[in-house]
């Protein structure tokens, strides 16, 4: 055993007595915990849990579950996920890739949160931004969830499908997890995720059958991908599935009601939320001692009673107590990379270049939701030290109405901010400067779902609730930004292998292309609604010919626009050389001379114009059209009279 699988073994120890220890024998210690601690500290609740939880004390002893479940714990979720063993095995180093803690666990007490009530005392301004906004909404009681007046059993956006699944009632969870923005899920009153439902009875009552999946409610299956969305879907993609029982593993018996977490019937995970949950969705109580919480789990209302913060709060960023706890987590001990970068350990990309071993975690064949930070990390944005909240209000996260379909972020710093020469463009660029920057260089392609059924990457569709954080668009006819493992050449969604895909890197960045920037179907994205659909086959309310079914489509077109601009820009700067050479030798006189020098820093000009918008003529064609085209005029008359005026050369000497 070497000296540091000692010591790892030791924290792991440690740790385990600090959890399991009564709270008058709590055990202090200075070193901080390791991975391998981390991961020890919730043996104590899974020990609670296998003997306490309706799923291993009632249904599965008398065998009335449907479906095999499976254990996901810190050690799977923290040390195995993303490739986490992979990489250790690669680099001797241990690394929770995908997954990490938040600041302190539910299971740390007593804690010294303090609640977000508590901060916006005196911080009134950011406690108002922080409450209209999602991440304070994304932990919720029953009682506060005002869109369906606190019924978790109403039938939602003329679906049959609502908050809570079948045999899973109010009393029977302690808080729901989600927005009307994509979905809803429920943690039970034992802290587990939800990745069940009660079939013919009810999960207080232990009647019943506990079975795998049907258990999280989707507004976008719900509400936009009807079964009448779905045969529209299949007039373009014949594999396309139009009847519910042939979406597979992420259906359930209600349409809009899908497997999240688990595959219908067939598997699901039980999951504490000390595994998952409380990355992101997280809460902290007021309980002094871990028999306390004990004591409560199994009564929601007692729980929910006890909780001093949920959702992203302010201590979550700022550390326990702040401020208030002599200065302890007074600066920033998180950020906003906890859920939104999740990373996974990509072995092909570590070949093709080792300074680069790290990909963008996916669900099935788009990238996770919380996969931002991951996606930028590569782009010439975040090599230029931009991180999140360079341009993002960290308290003001939701702009717009919380309860919107789609989300409009309040933004400290703008694209044109940065790109001025480029928001001149586009602002003459017609129809589509009706719309903004992030329209076609951050679509909406990321998913909160694992709906392999409904997801075609190549055809830009269907469940994309995220804006990816790429920006660079590739102008190619047949480069994909979503991919499989390399030597993978069967691209579609009933592949056998579907695991693997990633984001797609050319000269070591990643890139948009065309099919997602311009032809993505996109209910909750609010560019391509303000936009009549884009250029969505199945979305767009223009004519055929503006529905773009496939790249190369796209591609022709913006190369049409591209290659003139291209062209002239070309001329320009060859001309320009030739100018300059001719000028340092040609007689001619001051006058002359003037002319031609000032139609060349005109044309000068306009090239440097032409290459600070960097679009080749995308963001403006006709504009950029029209100033290339005078940029040319302008050498043109330079060269005309550098040719007219300057003489002869001379003849060359008779040969004696």
């Amino acid at each position: 055993m070497t000296k540091q699988t000692k010591l790892l073994s030791l924290a792991a120890c440690i740790s385990t007595l600090f959890v399991a220890a009564p709270a008058s024998a709590l055990v202090t210690i200075d070193l901080p915990r390791t991975l391998d601690g981390y991961v020890a500290q919730d043996k104590a609740f899974w020990d609670y849990l296998k003997a306490n939880h309706p799923y291993f004390k009632t249904y599965a002893k008398e065998g009335r579950v449907v479906g095999k479940f499976t254990m996901s714990d810190r050690q799977e979720e923290w040390v195995e996920f993303g490739g986490g063993e992979q990489y250790h095995h690669d680099t001797g180093r241990k690394a929770a890739l995908t997954y990490r803690l938040p600041y302190e666990s539910f299971l740390d007490l007593p804690n010294n949160f303090v609640g977000p009530k508590k901060c916006g005392e005196c911080h009134p301004l950011q406690y108002e931004k922080w409450e209209r906004s999602r991440h304070a909404k994304i932990i919720r009681f029953p009682e506060e969830m005002e869109e369906v007046g606190g019924d978790l059993k109403k039938p939602l956006y003329n679906s049959k499908a609502s908050v809570l699944p079948e045999g899973i009632d109010k009393e029977d969870i302690f808080v729901v997890v989600g927005t009307p923005r994509t979905k809803y899920g429920f943690i039970d009153k034992w802290l587990v995720r939800g990745t069940y439902h009660i079939e013919d009875g009810s999960l207080s009552k232990g009647t019943g059958k506990m079975v795998a999946g049907g258990n999280q409610f989707s507004r976008g299956w719900a509400e936009y991908l009807t079964p009448e969305m779905a045969k529209k879907i299949n007039a373009w993609d014949p594999t396309f599935p139009t009847k519910l029982e042939d979406f597979g593993a992420q259906t359930s018996k209600v349409w809009g009601m899908n497997s999240y977490g688990a595959s219908n019937r067939t598997q699901a995970m039980f999951q504490p939320g000390t595994s998952y949950c409380e990355i992101c969705h997280t809460w902290k109580f007021n309980f002094k001692s871990q028999e306390e919480l004990f004591a409560a789990l199994g009564d929601g209302q007692k729980l929910r009673d006890h909780v001093v913060s949920k959702g992203v709060s302010c201590e979550e960023c700022h550390g326990a107590g702040a401020h208030l706890y002599g200065a302890r987590g007074a600066g920033m001990p998180s950020d906003c990379e906890r859920c939104h970068q999740r990373l996974v350990y990509n072995k092909d990309d570590r070949a093709k270049d080792p300074t680069q071993p790290f990909n963008v975690y996916f669900k099935s064949f788009c990238p996770a939701c919380g996969t931002e930070g991951s996606q930028q990390i590569y782009t010439k944005h975040y090599a230029k030290g931009m991180r999140c909240t360079t341009c993002h209000d960290p308290h003001e996260v939701t702009k717009n109405d919380w309860k919107s379909y789609y989300t409009v972020p309040h933004m400290k710093k703008t694209c044109q901010d940065c790109h001025s020469v480029a928001a001149e463009f586009f602002a003459q660029g017609g129809t589509h400067s009706r719309n903004d920057c992030a329209s076609c260089h951050m679509p909406k392609m990321g998913s909160c779902e694992n709906f392999a059924s409904i997801q075609r990457p190549d055809m830009g569709g269907f469940d994309n609730v995220r804006a990816s954080h790429i920006w660079r668009i590739l102008v190619d006819p047949e480069k994909k930004t979503l991919n499989p493992p390399d030597g993978v050449t069967d691209r579609s969604p009933v592949a056998s292998n579907k695991k693997g895909w990633h984001v797609s890197k050319d000269n070591g960045r990643p890139y948009i292309d065309l099919m997602w920037s311009c032809g993505r179907t996109s209910w909750p994205d609010k560019h391509v609604q303000d936009a009549f659909g884009c250029h969505s086959p199945v979305q767009s309310k223009f004519p055929e010919s503006m529905r773009f079914k496939d790249q190369k489509t796209i591609y022709n077109k913006v190369v049409a626009w591209q290659q003139p601009v291209k062209e002239g820009y070309a001329k320009i700067t060859a001309d320009l050389l030739t100018i300059s050479d001719k000028l340092q030798t040609a007689k001619l006189d001051n006058t002359t001379k003037v002319q031609i020098q000032t139609y060349a820093d005109q044309a000068r000009a306009i090239a440097a114009k032409i290459k600070a918008d960097g679009s080749w003529g995308v963001h403006g064609p006709k504009f950029s059209k029209q100033i290339i085209d005078e940029g040319v005029a302008y050498v043109n008359e330079a060269m005309a009279l550098l040719n007219a005026k300057a003489p002869a050369p001379a003849p060359a000497p008779a040969k004696k």
